[in-house]
């Protein structure tokens, strides 16, 4: 589990509502539009890595910790398909110079890096809503943690397409997931978790693997707040 802050999470959701469109796309026309005026033909390496570094500057200048703080970053190698070498300015076999065209395609992609965090809150808020929380709850109380973390995980799965890198996306869902409903994995589910969520590029758990491991760690945080009560 990568971040352990708690309210780490509150501070990501709160700032989906933020985000205006608008603004950035006039931030980057003020930028580019001087820089590739009508005409342009290509660009040299040069400029291309000057203006995407400018780019990515602005973006983190100006977008909430939803972007900031999460590893969303245009052009990361999971989400959003973006990509610096074969998007910006620089599509095969002909770049399109146009800026607007350009402009569109990053927002795009933000968008869809937003859509999975909004997807992810609407699952929280229904698990916290729903987590039973009797104290003689206890196997439906791991079954529906149990139930909380595959889906946690299938939405990451299906947003990612589980390629490069996506299981660094599933371990920080994971953490954000036990934030919002306000559980605090003991030390022996946080093994667990390493152990049985090690997942690799490229490759996708099965549904039973998934299930299988899901219930596990859930059976370890439950026993461990048993643990902490009786204490």
């Amino acid at each position: 589990m990568t971040r352990s802050a708690r309210g780490h999470w509150l501070l990501i959701r709160d700032s989906l509502d933020g985000y205006e469109p608008e603004k950035i796309i006039r931030l980057l026309r003020e930028y580019l539009a001087p820089l590739v005026p009508p005409g342009t033909r290509k660009l040299t390496d040069e400029q291309h890595d000057t203006m995407a570094k400018r780019v990515q500057w602005l973006l983190g200048q100006n977008l909430g910790p939803w972007y900031t703080e999460t590893g969303l970053y245009l052009g990361n190698e999971s989400f959003g398909g973006y990509c610096w070498c074969h998007r910006f300015f620089r599509q095969k076999p002909t770049p399109n110079m146009d800026v607007e065209y350009n402009i569109q395609l990053m927002i795009d992609a933000l968008e869809r890096s937003r859509e999975w965090l909004f997807k992810l809150d609407a699952h929280f808020e229904a698990l916290k809503r729903d987590l039973p929380s009797a104290p003689g709850d206890h196997d439906i109380r791991m079954l529906a943690l149990a139930d909380g973390i595959v889906t946690t995980m299938s939405l990451t799965m299906e947003a990612t397409g589980c390629e490069e890198a996506w299981y660094t996306f599933a371990d920080e869902a994971l953490s954000w997931m036990f934030d919002a409903i306000d559980l605090r994995p003991g030390y022996q589910a946080g093994k667990l978790m390493r152990k049985l969520f090690a997942f690799e590029s490229w490759h996708s758990p099965s549904e039973e693997e998934l299930r299988g491991s899901a219930e596990k760690v859930a059976a370890a945080v439950v026993e461990d707040e048993g643990h902490r009560h009786r204490h």
